[in-house]
């Protein structure tokens, strides 16, 4: 699983890498067979303003999820990232139990005919 971080609108510390690339390889390491890549962005929408203005996307890509992305704003970077590679998290785990399940009801169904 190739992981990639980028920072827009803001100086990205060493630290704030640091644990993106922690809970992205906490949360997702269990789909990493099943996930290509994810791509990190954290961003601060309103400038100085202050604010929920970090908002972290989250998107994931494979070739059994297809595309997944999943955004989430805060006030502070590093609640945002948790947050967004949580859910996305839940999401791609949704999702493969939505194929799991549909195969197995297809080969029943194959089965019995």
């Amino acid at each position: 699983m190739k992981i990639q971080i980028r920072f827009r609108g803001f100086k990205g510390s060493a630290a704030l890498r640091a644990h993106v690339l922690r809970r992205v390889e906490f949360q997702l390491s269990r789909f990493g067979h099943q996930l290509k890549s994810v791509v990190v962005r954290v961003a601060d929408i309103n400038g100085p303003k202050g604010g929920l203005d970090m908002q972290c996307q989250v998107t994931a890509f494979g070739p059994r999820i297809g595309t997944s992305t999943l955004a989430e704003l805060s006030g502070n970077a590093y609640t945002a990232v948790d947050l967004a590679v949580d859910r996305v998290s839940r999401a791609i785990a949704r999702e493969l139990e939505r194929n799991r399940t549909w195969k197995m009801g297809r080969s029943l169904r194959r089965a019995a005919a």
